[in-house]
């Protein structure tokens, strides 16, 4: 009885820990959408060092994420070291990740924006940088793969800018023949009283595909702090799209230790993985 005992609870734990791991089912397209913070830990006003990069870039390496969504960047800073923070996250997390930056405001001689990873195992056809009311700018990074396409983007909180901010990107995918997904900290909630400001735009084109049990940013118990979404496109190819699973991840284990991703950014990374 003590062996079965045993071997039940070394089951569990091996369970446990596929669980926390988030393994990618083979051909599979892992979508992450992250908000960096800056790399200042999960506090204000944090720290700016490599350590906080290295441990973010080791979430996004653990999930193995395909595409990657990122927001609060910064380039050329002259206070921040002149870093340009999308390339050190890519180089921190390995598995070949070439950065797609949008420059969206200037900053401190350089600029702050948001942009995407796609892995080098995805041939890119094309990019375009959406230049987005705001005020403070914004920008959408559009990346066209293959067989998709794919918006990283980080709305205004100015809720009639991130309104138009919305009718622009919509605008611009117009009648697009490929899937389209778009990624994102949207500063705006479909759970929000009225369905949000501006998420009634977004439903118009677009169904969430991302998990919405419980919110994206940490310490918040309200049911607003739902904010960081992924969205797939309303249109003939996206019943060619399978949602195999999605999160929004609260802790991790990275290289066998347990992360609470509260301490790594002040918002939750949220994946989905689909099929094609």
């Amino acid at each position: 009885m003590r062996k079965y005992i045993f071997f039940g609870t070394f089951l569990w734990i091996c369970l446990q820990l596929s669980a926390q791991t988030y393994p990618k089912d083979n051909n599979v397209i892992r979508i992450l959408t992250y908000n960096t913070h800056y790399c200042k830990g999960g506090t204000d006003p944090g720290n700016i060092n490599d350590g906080n990069t290295r441990l973010l870039a080791s979430v996004i390496k653990t999930l193995d994420a395909d595409v990657v969504a990122l927001q609060e960047l910064d380039s050329a800073a002259v206070g921040r070291g002149a870093r340009y923070l999308l390339k050190e996250i890519a180089d921190a997390a390995g598995s070949g990740y070439v950065p797609y930056y949008g420059n969206a405001a200037p900053f401190d001689g350089g600029s702050i924006g948001c942009g995407v990873l796609v892995k080098n195992t995805l041939p890119v056809k094309g990019i375009q940088v959406i230049h987005l009311p705001g005020d403070e700018t914004r920008v959408a990074v559009a990346v066209e793969l293959k067989n998709f396409i794919f918006i990283g983007t980080h709305s205004d909180l100015n809720d009639e800018k991130r309104r138009e901010g919305a009718q622009i990107v919509c605008d611009w995918i117009g009648k697009k023949s490929k899937p389209v997904f778009l990624a994102g900290d949207l500063n705006d909630s479909h759970r929000w009283p009225n369905g949000g400001v501006v998420f009634p735009v977004w439903i118009k084109y677009f169904d969430i595909i991302s998990d919405t049990t419980g919110n994206s940013i940490p310490g918040r118990t309200d049911s607003g702090a739902l904010i960081d979404y992924v969205l797939l496109l309303k249109n003939r190819k996206a019943s060619k799209i399978k949602v195999l699973r999605t999160h929004i991840l609260r802790t991790v284990s990275v290289d066998g230790k347990s992360v609470d991703t509260a301490t790594v950014s002040d918002h939750y990374p949220v994946f989905v993985d689909v099929k094609f």
